[in-house]
């Protein structure tokens, strides 16, 4: 969805950065996502995925907000440390880890780890006085474009055989949990995997293994790209018809990363060159799918965009990065204005996993961030 607004109207956006291209972090943004997710998953703990993204700012907003903290790599625990955020707030989810990964954890204070298989679980041997575990399984999300269940997770079936392993071995497991995939388009599958969970702790009782005390069903909450506008709480409801049925003392936990991170940040652009090939115009910009449009390659993901120009003209048009490499594409138009020189273009949802991936490819730096509130004023921007 492109957005068109006069030129003149973007010294609102260069307002706020020193140069282009330039992320602006809204910190008033963040808070009003992770408020109102907790609102639509009441007496869920919430976890934020620091993978999606792991601006310090954005990091101490959510401290501030008492979040805590998913994290996959000791890289991020010392993230989360440099901000103040102590390991107690802290769960590792990465179901495949190094001994020395493990071990630079552990040493951090971490107590909380997942495994989706019995190998990994041998890992875990020499800290099994320390921590816990959480045993990853496998849900896929049919409506889910990004699939995290054909990398990693347990097939529900061997769900039992592997907790007699860990039980065999000393480890203590006490949690389940899942991730049905980034960018669900519904909740159901959430909804499905949880009620799944809770009848597989009937049959673990069943089978006097160690009681299930907490169930995490992970991320894939969705964020506001070219679809229609989030309805959290609407989003949510078939999650929370499931939790009126979770017994007391059960912990429900989440995972949530795009939707707090993307919507915090936009990308403010321009057109650093513009040449006529064929029938198409090519517009290039300073930021690209090496920079913070990685998500494009990725995660086969489309923005928003509010372009500000005075152009009249209208043909086909080519969006590119700044790069040498002809991959570096941004979007086809079949008809658009025909853009000039220093034209500015805002790209919307931008947070999540953006800068998380973005390269120095050919020695261009990945856009800088600055940290404002936006003014109700700006245009092009929808507040959560």
């Amino acid at each position: 969805m492109i957005h068109l607004e006069p030129r003149e109207a973007a010294s609102e956006w260069l307002s706020l950065v020193d140069t282009t291209p330039a992320m602006v972090f809204d910190p008033q943004v963040c808070r009003a996502q992770w408020a109102g997710l907790s609102q639509a998953l009441p007496g869920v703990d919430l976890f934020y995925a620091v993978k999606s993204n792991p601006y310090p700012e954005l990091l101490s907003t959510l401290a501030a907000e008492g979040a805590q903290f998913d994290v996959a790599s000791a890289a991020e625990i010392r993230m989360l440390e440099s901000v103040g955020v102590g390991a107690s707030r802290m769960i590792h989810t990465h179901p495949i880890k190094t001994d020395a990964e493990i071990e630079r954890a552990v040493a951090s204070g971490v107590t909380t780890f997942v495994v989706d298989n019995v190998d990994e679980l041998w890992k875990l041997i020499p800290y099994r006085h320390a921590i816990r575990v959480m045993l990853r399984l496998s849900f896929i999300a049919p409506d889910a474009p990004i699939d995290l269940s054909k990398k990693f997770g347990a097939m529900p079936k061997d769900a039992l055989s592997i907790l007699d392993v860990a039980n065999d071995s000393g480890i203590r497991v006490d949690g389940l949990c899942f991730h049905v995939g980034s960018q669900a388009a519904s909740a159901y599958t959430h909804a499905e995997a949880l009620a799944h969970c809770l009848k597989l702790c009937e049959a673990i009782l069943a089978e006097e293994l160690p009681p299930i005390q907490r169930i995490d069903i992970g991320g894939g909450f969705p964020a506001h790209y070219l679809n229609d506008p989030i309805d959290l709480m609407a989003f949510c409801a078939p999650i929370r018809e499931v939790l009126q049925t979770v017994p007391d003392g059960m912990q429900i936990m989440a995972e949530p990363g795009r939707v707090i991170s993307a919507p915090a940040m936009a990308l403010v652009c321009k057109v650093v060159g513009r040449a006529r090939r064929g029938d198409a115009w090519w517009f290039y910009l300073d930021d690209g799918v090496y920079g913070a449009q990685s998500g494009r390659l990725f995660d086969g993901m489309q923005y928003r965009m509010t372009v500000y120009t005075s152009a009249e003209e209208i043909a086909p048009c080519v969006f590119a990065g700044p790069t040498c490499d002809s991959i570096d594409e941004l979007g086809r138009f079949p008809q658009f204005p025909v853009l000039n020189m220093n034209d500015v273009v805002v790209m919307h949802e931008m947070g999540a996993y953006t800068l998380a991936s973005a390269t120095h490819f050919n020695g261009i730096a990945p856009p800088k961030v600055v940290t404002r509130t936006l003014p109700d004023s700006v245009p092009g921007i929808e507040r959560a």
